[in-house]
């Protein structure tokens, strides 16, 4: 033995030297003796009860999975408790336990479940909008794109994943969902890249995005339900200290808890109970996503009991829990932490640093030498204090760096910090940045989630934050802060907020304020393309006070920002409901603005904000026209006659006796009158003025022609011109005003706003002519991009078009029809949409009574709907539509199961309402079935006097057959067979419903055609139209008529199923477009030919003259 390892004993004696661990067998001894560190235990304390919790609902969900139908397996948990209550450390363990369970779906390993993960800040106001949403994002990105798990599992899952997003007609590749996505949140460029095609195919373009926030919502969703489809188990999200959360995620949230497309995904949200009462944000979404939800569950988390915290701190200091001393330790800490496990750690180490609570070298063991009384004095009754008190402690260079992070609510990169650490004379390397970091860490004060390094707790982050404010040069800090950030800022947008956010709450003379402002515009765009728009509105206004505080309003160099700052606040405050003060900023701009043009913005919104608030779209058509004679354009409020020849004159000589379609050659450039044309062409058609809107429609076009270009929003004024000739039934005008509509649409398609209305428009007048199962896709693309633009009236008003025409076109009906309106009134309930609510919970009603069998199928009363509730719960006009609407409805089921007495009672009130609706699929459905049960009961001697009624019917649909309506022709020969039975005439209208594809009707003609067959004692002849429309039913989807006749009619159960001639117009295909595409769908028909209006009346009539059986 070598002499330097003996020492010599205190008898003289020479003994070998022993390290501690000789002494002490624990592994971490020689740490404790090096640093004096106090390490606390890494396993959960006092939480079996809500791991149970938590695993019951996780197994629950894997029960309702059975390999195809995931749906009823979503879960929503909301956890609550007081901050330091150890939240986010259950979810942890939750996650773990879950990761190495053997009850999982898939083989057992790491990536078997997917888990993200977000935190929202304290700064709210400082973070970029959807905060912990992003973070979660990236993590997902993350985990399915990196391949550092490469097991056959974990690729086969990415794969699913990526092939699940591809097929998504949303936000698949090159579609517009996917270049919202990437520019609303860019973490989720790699998942999006990977896939797309090896060969890029499917790559968005660098083009601008300006999304919306139903855009962002909806591509959210469908990104999220894209992900869970593919997922063997549940996934599981994660959201911390929502009582910080932005707006703009309590908005996006909404729509993701409440969505019942988001299957196969546990959501678990995490809040401090003591700061949300019942008027925020958080506690309003609660209640909204609980409402009658069992997949709702509510957990508290409570502080731990005293006899968790004795077991803690026993671990802790290495004793047993029944030691004297252990008690008395954890009676004093459990005094002034009352359980709160953070607070427990911080008081346990502020004894450590003042020395009570120490380890003694000589017994190998922590100790303590004070009474109980004197360990609780020495704990501060405040955790952030007992933090800050630490911080005091360490070493400058880690105090900087803490105080310098305390001011910004983002993981930070090393890079950065470096940057941000480089000040006031200083400098470093990365190396050294590295070192500090970890020595935070090794204190608790840091966690590293790499690459980014964070606070342990928000309340080590708040007391680092009022460290830093007690410096003296904490302004001069904030501005450093700033210039790294924006500097670092060009690829990452939260540097950008945050820097804003810190200079805006500057005193104005440390600021450039000049630069301010054109920062505050700058991120404000940011915030509205993400769909933040209460951000956005915040920072206008931060910009204008600090122009205001300047003095250089509408001045010399200030002028153009002054003008884009206060176009932008007006813009912000009509769009967030704020009228009075849109207004105040409007009359701003029209008092300061040099040029008339700039004042088109202010004047365009002065009638938005009349209008929107008031409804007085007559007050908008006479505010409108006085400003229009600033432009050149005089138009009176009350034309007469001579001024309407006069100006209709002027108007066919700029023609040139061209047509309309002419515009559509011309360039397109913006020109803001347009805009204020647009609006103003709304009020004169809302308030019945047409003759001004006629006027105005015919100035437009000739001040287009002159002026050689037109804007994108002619494309929409020419819309509502054609659906202004459709309200005065004049098919021709109507029919050239919609074809050049639809070719200009097709020359906007970037312009959304102005290229989704004009498909509308055109949609709407297209009914006159062009078959309803040709528009029942552009009325369901017009709801989708209306959907995604937030314009929550024109989406309902488009799906209402599309339930028309597929009611008026004898679509089929089933399971999937109903599920798009099980959607749709999922939106409106959100939206508060109640009126919406009713109508599509009405149309659900009346699909279920034609398929289903119900003991009355002619009322609509079941799962959907019950009329005679909802109509003795409305008033007024609500009532009076409510009541049109289903007794439309009704009507035909009346008609179809022959409940002639209902149709007496519907009649008489049918008869009430006008025979008029600008709306063509709802006024045809309403009058065909009106027209059909007034012919059926006029026989009967107490309903003579609906023979008028019919007889006005007849009179609308033969007017319209004579113009080319190929909707209308079945109608009106069936019409006449009711009128007038005979064996030609009910032939003619089954061969005319035929041609057309109108199965529902051929089968209600065959039926009636059956009845007047057995009257002339006709058996054989009256089963066979019985069979065609027994199968013709069911082609139909009419389940419950089917079965009523089978009932009634025994031999048809043996009958053998005859091919209907309307067949292939109801099973397995998508309608032709607007412009007569074909694309296959499960749930639509397409006809074989759909009308173009830009076929000739001479066309027209060869085709109806071959429908209906005639020679040419």
């Amino acid at each position: 033995m070598a002499d330097e390892f003996r020492i010599e004993g205190c008898h003289g004696t020479i003994a070998e030297q022993k390290d501690e661990a000789f002494y002490d067998d624990r592994s971490d001894a020689s740490d404790d003796e090096e640093k004096g560190k106090i390490k606390f235990p890494k396993r959960l304390y006092g939480r079996e009860k809500e791991l149970d919790s938590l695993e019951r609902l996780y197994g629950g969900m894997l029960t309702a999975f059975d390999g195809n139908n995931r749906d009823d397996n979503s879960q929503v948990v909301f956890l609550s408790g007081y901050s330091g209550v150890g939240k986010s450390t259950l979810i942890k363990e939750f996650v773990k336990q879950l990761r190495s369970s053997k009850n999982l779906n898939t083989e057992n390993n790491s990536s078997s479940i997917i888990y993200g993960a977000g935190k929202y800040s304290e700064q709210n106001s400082a973070s970029s909008p959807f905060f912990a949403i992003i973070e979660v994002l990236e993590t997902l990105a993350n985990e399915l794109c990196e391949t550092k798990d490469s097991s056959d599992i974990a690729n086969e899952q990415r794969q699913k994943v990526w092939e699940s997003i591809r097929q998504s007609e949303l936000i698949g590749p090159g579609k517009e969902g996917d270049a919202i996505l990437r520019a609303t949140f860019p973490v989720l460029t790699p998942l999006l890249d990977s896939c797309m095609d090896t060969n890029g195919k499917g790559a968005t373009g660098d083009s601008a995005v300006h999304s919306t926030m139903s855009a962002i919502k909806e591509c959210t969703l469908q990104l999220f339900c894209a992900i869970c489809r593919a997922l063997d188990n549940p996934m599981i999200i994660f959201l911390d200290d929502l009582q910080w959360a932005d707006e703009a995620s309590f908005d996006m949230l909404n729509v993701l808890l409440t969505s019942s497309e988001l299957q196969n995904l546990m959501f678990i949200c995490a809040y401090r109970s003591n700061e949300v009462d019942v008027e925020h944000s958080f506690s309003k979404l609660m209640d909204n996503v609980s409402k009658g939800d069992e997949s709702v569950e509510k957990m508290e988390l409570f502080s731990l009991s005293p006899t968790s915290i004795t077991a803690f701190i026993a671990d802790s200091v290495k004793k047993e829990e029944d030691d004297a001393e252990v008690q008395e330790l954890s009676s004093a800490v459990y005094q002034t932490t009352m359980g709160n496990i953070f607070f427990t750690k911080q008081a346990l180490e502020e004894l450590v640093r003042k020395n009570i609570l120490f380890y003694d070298m000589m017994c190998f063991e922590w100790r303590w030498v004070v009474t109980k009384v004197e360990l609780a004095n020495n704990m501060s009754a405040d955790v952030v204090e007992s933090v800050l008190g630490k911080i005091r402690d360490l070493p400058e260079e880690i105090q900087e760096l803490l105080s310098l992070m305390a001011y910004i609510p983002n993981a930070l990169d090393v890079p950065t910090l470096k940057a941000l650490m480089c000040h006031n004379g200083a400098t470093y390397e990365e190396s050294q940045v590295k070192d500090l970091l970890q020595q935070s860490s090794d204190e608790g004060m840091l966690l590293l989630v790499s690459p980014n390094w964070i606070f342990a707790h928000d309340r080590i982050r708040q007391a680092s934050l009022k460290f830093a404010s007690e410096k003296s040069d904490s302004e001069e800090t904030l501005l450093h802060i700033s210039s790294v950030l924006l500097a670092e800022g060009s690829d990452r947008e939260w540097c950008q907020y945050v820097a804003v956010d810190i200079l805006n709450s500057l005193p104005v003379e440390k600021t450039d304020c000049y630069e301010l402002v054109k920062l505050n515009v700058k991120v404000s765009h940011l915030a509205k393309n993400s769909g933040a728009l209460g951000k956005e509105n915040a920072l206008l206004r931060k910009g204008l006070e600090s122009l205001k505080s300047s003095g250089r309003t509408w001045t010399g160099n200030s002028y153009e920002i002054t003008l884009k700052l206060y176009d932008a606040l007006l813009v912000s405050e009509y769009s967030s409901g704020a009228y009075d003060a849109a207004r105040a900023a409007i009359d701003e701009v029209i008092k300061n603005a040099k040029t008339p043009d700039e004042k088109l913005i202010a004047y365009s919104h002065r009638i938005l904000c009349l209008t929107s608030e008031t409804s007085d779209f007559g007050k908008g058509a006479e505010i409108g026209l006085e400003i229009l004679t600033k432009y050149g354009f005089d138009i009176p409020l009350s034309p007469t006659k001579a001024v309407m020849a006069k100006e209709e004159m002027k108007y066919k000589l700029a023609l040139r006796n061209r047509s309309i379609s002419c515009l559509t050659t011309l360039p397109i450039k913006d020109d803001p009158l347009l805009d204020l044309c647009q609006q103003l062409n709304l009020c004169a058609l809302y308030s019945g003025k047409l003759d001004v809107m006629k006027l105005m429609n015919w100035k437009i076009i000739q001040y287009v022609l002159k002026k050689g270009s037109m804007s994108s929003n002619l494309a929409p004024i020419l819309g509502v011109f054609a659906l202004l000739h459709v309200k005065q039934n004049d098919v021709k005008k109507a029919n050239e005003f919609a074809s050049a509509t639809q070719a200009l649409s097709l020359q906007i398609r970037d312009d959304k706003q102005n290229h989704a209305q004009a498909v509308m428009c055109v949609s709407l007048a297209m009914c006159l002519l062009q078959p309803f199962s040709s528009l029942t896709s552009p009325f369901l693309q017009s709801y989708k991009d209306f959907k995604l633009m937030g314009e929550v009236e024109m989406s309902l008003n488009g799906l209402n078009g599309y339930v028309q025409c597929f009611f008026g076109a004898g679509c089929e009906l089933g399971p999937i029809f109903e599920s798009k309106l099980l959607v749709v009134e999922e939106y409106c309930r959100n939206l508060g949409r109640q009126s919406s609510l009713i109508l599509f919970s009405m149309f659900r009603q009346f699909a279920l009574n034609l398929r289903k069998p119900s003991d009355n199928p002619s009322k609509l009363i079941g799962e959907a709907f019950n009329e005679e509730q909802v109509l003795s719960e409305l008033e007024g006009s609500a009532h009076f539509q409510t009541l049109r609407d289903s007794s439309s409805l009704r009507v035909q089921l009346a008609f179809v199961f022959w409940n002639e007495e209902d149709m007496i009672d519907l009649l008489k009130i049918l008869e009430t309402y006008p025979l008029q609706d600008q709306f063509v699929a709802r006024l045809h459905n309403r009058l065909a079935f009106t027209g059909l049960a007034a012919f059926a009961m006029c026989h009967r001697k107490d309903c003579a006097s609906y023979k008028a009624l019919g007889e006005k019917c007849l009179g609308h649909f033969k007017f319209l057959s004579k113009s080319g309506s190929v909707n209308a022709r079945p109608v009106y020969l069936f019409l006449k067979s009711m009128k007038s039975p005979s064996r030609d005439a009910f032939r003619e209208a089954i061969e005319s419903c035929a041609e057309g594809k109108f199965v529902n009707l051929e089968a209600m003609i065959n039926e009636r055609y059956a009845a007047f067959l057995r009257k002339e004692n006709d058996e054989a002849a009256s089963n066979e139209c019985l069979t065609d429309a027994y199968f013709l039913y069911q082609e139909w989807g009419a389940h419950a008529k089917a079965l009523q006749l089978s009932k009634d009619h025994d031999f048809l159960k043996k009958s053998k199923r005859r091919k209907a001639r309307s067949s292939a117009h109801t099973v397995g295909s998508n309608h032709v477009t607007a412009s007569s595409t074909v694309s296959a769908t499960s749930d639509e028909a397409t006809p074989k030919k759909a009308f173009s209006f830009n076929s000739t009346s001479k066309q027209r009539k060869v085709i109806l003259m071959k429908n209906s059986g005639k020679k040419k």
